[in-house]
Parts: C-alpha cells; sequence; structure tokens
C-alpha cells in the first residue's frame, strides 16, 4: 500500500505576493533613482568666508563654461544653478543647482560675481546698517538712563510721600 505525505510549503501563498511585490518594488526604486542620480551627479562644493564688510562666496565649478552658469537672488535666498553639457554633442552631462538662504544683512542690489579658471565668486557686501559700529560709553551728560533712572526715582518718592499721608 502506498501511502501519501501531505504537502505543506514552507511558505503560503499570500507570504508570495509580498516577496514578489518586495522584489518588484525594490527593482523598481533602484531603476528609478539611479537614472534620477546619473543624471544630476554633480554637487559643486562651496565656501563661505566673512569680512566685516562683505562676505565672499567661492563655488568650485570645474568644467563649466561661464554661460552654463546661473545666479539668481530673490527673497533673500542666493541659487547658483549650472549643466554640463558634452562638447561633443552638447548633451548634459550633469545638473546642479544649490541655494543658499543669505542674512538680511547683505546687499543684494551690489552683489558681484566673477568665473574664472573653474571658481565662481561671489562678492556680499554687507549694508551700512549691519557694519559692527564702535559705541561710546558717555558720562557726565544727560543721556537715556538718567532719564530713566531720574523718573523711577520722582515715582518712589512719589509712593513715600503717599505712604506717609495714609499712615
Amino acid at each position: 500500500m502506498r501511502m501519501l505525505t501531505t504537502y505543506i510549503p514552507t511558505r503560503g501563498f499570500t507570504s508570495d505576493i509580498w516577496s514578489e511585490m518586495d522584489r518588484f518594488l525594490d527593482d523598481w526604486s533602484h531603476s528609478v533613482t539611479n537614472k534620477y542620480y546619473s543624471e544630476r551627479t554633480f554637487s559643486p562644493a562651496s565656501e563661505i568666508t566673512e569680512s566685516g564688510d562683505y562676505y565672499l562666496m567661492s563655488v568650485d565649478l570645474p568644467g563649466l563654461r561661464q554661460d552654463d552658469i546661473k545666479i539668481e537672488m530673490a527673497n533673500d535666498v542666493l541659487t547658483i544653478s549650472g549643466e554640463r553639457k558634452r562638447a561633443t554633442s552638447g548633451k548634459s552631462n550633469g545638473y546642479f543647482k544649490r541655494s543658499f538662504s543669505l542674512p538680511e544683512a547683505v546687499d543684494a542690489d551690489k552683489i558681484e560675481a566673477r568665473y574664472e579658471s573653474g571658481v565662481l565668486e561671489l562678492y556680499l557686501p554687507k549694508t551700512p546698517a549691519a557694519k559692527p559700529r564702535q559705541i561710546q560709553i558717555q558720562s557726565g551728560k544727560p543721556n537715556f538712563f538718567e532719564k530713566l533712572l531720574g523718573s523711577k526715582k520722582t515715582n518712589q518718592e512719589l509712593k513715600d510721600v503717599t505712604a506717609s499721608k495714609v499712615s
């Protein structure tokens, strides 16, 4: 007599569906991500230094022509973008876009830029109000603090006078 044993799969039907769905989504996300990043592989390095009167920004953009770089300023945000193009076909070889939030102290109307030897330099002058100034310590002259303390003395004297009248 022949004995039949029941077949018990190690994985159920639903786990196979979920496994296939996970594999599909993983494959799909890798293909989309790799395609997206292969088109935008260029992320230029930047450096900002501060002086008393201005900020100086340097952005490394090797292999770009000046015509391929675009600089915009809107709502205290400086955006630098550009595109590398192949010399032979003129097709894009990499695109970048970097945005920098600038302090309100930057005078946007006086920003200057120059591009030389693959380095973009931006001169970002500070507004006159943002520049540091020396404050003199006053003594012997009537000033705000004496007026303020004088009015407090007057208020204290009034309290003393009203307290003596009540008692």
